[in-house]
């Protein structure tokens, strides 16, 4: 398990892959100082916790990842959470295997 360290003390907890992909929407959005919303569902205490954050370039982001090695990239997933990035709703996290056009 990776962690997303927002600000000075908010640490979000997301696994490796997820954390890889979030770290390139994130950072090419960033790096083109544009702001945006990053919104995701997880499970907390057996009930379904959302939570919102507002990612600007103004505030520290670190990602930290539990192993050395980097995950994978998967082209679709990517492309899924760029477009949402650009939505009105912001960076919204989908699962994986709703990117793919297989399992549709």
């Amino acid at each position: 398990m990776g962690t997303l360290i927002y600000g000075r003390h908010q640490e979000y907890r997301f696994d490796d892959r997820t954390l890889e992909h979030l770290r390139v929407v994130i950072v090419a959005r960033v790096r083109r100082n544009e702001s945006f919303f990053l919104t995701w569902t997880a499970e907390a205490q057996q009930r379904a916790v959302t939570t919102t954050l507002w990612i600007s370039a103004g505030v520290p982001i670190v990602f930290h990842f539990s192993a050395p090695e980097r995950p994978p990239l998967s082209r679709a997933w990517l492309q899924r959470l760029t477009q949402s990035s650009y939505s009105s709703r912001g960076l919204v996290l989908t699962p994986e295997h709703e990117a793919d056009p297989r399992s549709r």
